[in-house]
């Protein structure tokens, strides 16, 4: 097994008889690293640069990504096509059934602590799961899957949770909520409510340990590159963890931190290694709920369908139950349908440990595999559905049965944490629609037109009206 060169000037992966996955050519490495791999990167790979996501946003980046794919796809075949990484050769998979062998794929051969994670997370947590492997890996998804009670329609602590998401929904819909809520108040609602439910509710005001993980997590998107900040970070990271201690020591039982003593550990797990992980994820889960509310004020029949779920739910079971969480699949539904449309993660990257074959080829190990998540769910040559709100396609199966549509990856290295997610962003959005109209503006997003590959947040006021009247309610 070798890597040769082409006539082309390009490297090919080839086996003993002399197949080769096909190669992209320095023009269309150029391309795709101006077009692609760079914005995504300037844009924040750890936590969103938010003048930078925004000017990528109104580039239409996601749109030109997606041209790039399906060029590469109509020149070279279903590959996976070897092109030039941001650390090394990278196979591109750009067919749904070679994604689905790399999502369901062993970690121990397509493994998931890739250097740029691994780089990344040294700045905040080093110990973290997502940049682990082999027996550390198992140690701490074992525990990890315990606390996050991982495959749960509902936390065993769900209960107290909905609680908390409702107290800090409600607390938006006032005054201000008429005039048009911007994004940021949503997130630091949807921040408190991550402090309460992972440390307890005595760190629902702790600004402060949100400022030190976001600063964190600032100097982890040059991954490792400004080696003069080592010291620097290392305080910060310091201060954190002296504060997330204060919380665990004497943990809240109603909070993640209080299920540590019954979780499966060992010596490699490093339970507070793991915490910092949980509120990075509160970043897709904030984007999901806006992206939800967004999508629910302008598409009339979907808002009328899910706030009549939600009535019906409470009715039944009283609001902010689980058994009248259980009964809100379709709001659930509009939840994941937001993270297909705009995925948390546009790219799932693995490393492989081993040869890998891939139809006639074979490909070395030691090469990393980009799996581009972003452009599978929006791939209209393939989904029916791409550019529109289709909720209903995760109720019928349709949805969960593309394993190219993986917003919080598959297999071995699922999210943990994904039914915890779509409980709090559903609870947070029920709350949106009790009582009251929902409307938006500064985006443009309606049934009649194909959805963007992403909009401007910033630029997003969702606002709620009470009903006026009963005979309104």
């Amino acid at each position: 097994m070798t890597w040769t060169s082409e006539t082309s000037g390009t490297t090919a992966v080839q086996d003993a008889a002399g197949t080769a996955l096909p190669v992209a050519s320095r023009g269309e490495n150029l391309r795709l690293t101006l077009g692609y791999f760079l914005p995504d990167y300037l844009r924040g790979v750890f936590r969103p640069r938010p003048r930078v996501a925004r000017l990528v946003a109104r580039l239409d980046h996601g749109r030109r990504g997606a041209e790039l794919m399906r060029a590469l796809r109509r020149r070279h075949g279903k590959g996976p096509v070897v092109v030039r990484g941001t650390s090394g050769p990278t196979l591109l998979v750009l067919d749904a059934e070679d994604a689905r062998q790399v999502l369901a794929g062993p970690v121990e051969i397509y493994a998931v602590d890739t250097w740029e994670k691994v780089s990344g997370f040294a700045a905040v947590q080093p110990e973290a799961l997502i940049a682990s492997h082999g027996r550390q890996r198992t140690a701490r998804r074992a525990f990890n899957d315990a606390v996050l009670d991982a495959g749960c329609p509902a936390h065993r602590l769900a209960g107290h949770f909905l609680r908390v998401v409702g107290e800090e929904a409600r607390a938006l819909l006032g005054p201000e909520a008429e005039a048009g809520l911007p994004a940021d108040r949503v997130r630091e609602g949807l921040d408190r409510v991550g402090r309460r439910c992972f440390l307890g509710d005595a760190a629902a005001d702790d600004l402060e340990f949100s400022r030190l993980l976001d600063e964190l997590l600032a100097e982890a998107n040059w991954m490792g590159a400004r080696r003069w900040r080592t010291a620097r970070t290392r305080r910060l990271r310091r201060r954190m963890m002296q504060r997330q201690a204060r919380y665990l020591c004497d943990a809240d039982p109603r909070s993640l931190g209080g299920l540590f003593r019954t979780a499966p550990r060992g010596p490699e797990t490093a339970p507070e290694g793991q915490v910092a992980h949980w509120f990075m994820a509160l970043a897709p889960l904030r984007a999901a709920v806006v992206q939800t509310l967004a999508l629910l004020a302008t598409h009339p029949a979907h808002y009328r369908r899910a706030a009549e779920e939600v009535r019906n739910a409470d009715r039944a079971h009283g609001a902010h139950t689980v058994p009248g969480y259980l009964a809100m699949p379709y709001l659930r539904a509009c939840v994941r349908e937001a993270t297909r449309l705009w995925p948390p993660v546009a790219n799932l990257t693995r490393r492989t440990t081993a040869e890998t074959r891939w139809r006639s080829a074979v490909a070395p190990g030691g090469v990393n595999v980009l799996v581009p998540a972003a452009f599978h769910a929006r791939d209209a040559e393939r989904v029916d559905h791409a550019h529109r709100f289709a909720p209903e396609k995760w109720l019928d199966g349709t949805a969960e049965r593309d394993w190219a549509v993986s917003p919080f990856s598959r297999g071995e290295a699922r999210c943990s944490g994904m039914e915890l997610a779509l409980l709090l962003a559903t609870g947070f959005v029920a709350e949106f629609l009790r009582g009251g109209e929902l409307a938006v503006a500064g985006v443009r997003l309606g049934p009649k037109r194909p959805l963007p590959y992403a909009f401007d947040a910033a630029r997003l006021r969702v606002g709620y009206r009470p009903y006026r009247t009963p005979e309104g309610a």
